[in-house]
């Protein structure tokens, strides 16, 4: 049954709704590390432009959605108080940096655990894909958290081995 004959399409569009947010959300501490943290700017923006672009990708979903509701079936079901709650989290590391209350190190296992936290809730499955412009957005989506939470990572590696606390 397709989510607007399940009743599910306000629930869905809610969801899509937090997940805009949080794209955005995360790419605000982003852009706020990069002018905290001048000489790593670099890294920073580079994952900022991308949230950037997922925020546009998922106004993209919602309004394929929208139209086309009748290609979508309901998968499986989020929570969107969930996702809101994560938005939550972000905007308090954000609080904190520009209160000078977090490290940059101490932002990059924050941005590591969101980033993977984002990939485990796997929201592509919030319903059965009937429409291929979908699928390759969330596909892109999903592609480049994974590597931004492996640059993460190798960022948190690199500096620790810089500070002698693991061996390369």
């Amino acid at each position: 049954m397709n989510i607007r004959e399940s009743g599910q399409l306000q629930g869905i569009m809610e969801m899509l709704k937090e997940m805009a947010k949080f794209e955005t959300k995360i790419a605000e501490l982003y852009a706020l590390c990069a002018a905290t943290w001048k000489e790593d700017s670099p890294f920073w923006l580079g994952i900022w432009r991308d949230e950037i672009r997922h925020a546009r990708h998922i106004e993209q979903i919602m309004d394929i959605v929208k139209k086309e509701p009748q290609t979508f079936e309901a998968g499986r079901q989020f929570n969107p108080a969930t996702i809101a709650a994560v938005n939550r989290e972000i905007e308090d590391k954000i609080t904190m940096l520009q209160n000078g209350e977090i490290t940059e190190d101490q932002v990059l296992f924050a941005a590591q655990s969101l980033e993977q936290g984002y990939l485990e809730l796997d929201f592509a499955d919030i319903v059965v894909i009937g429409n291929a412009e979908f699928k390759v957005l969330m596909h892109e989506i999903f592609t480049d958290t994974q590597q931004h939470k492996d640059k993460i990572i190798q960022e948190i590696i690199n500096r620790a081995q810089s500070k002698g606390y693991i061996k390369e």
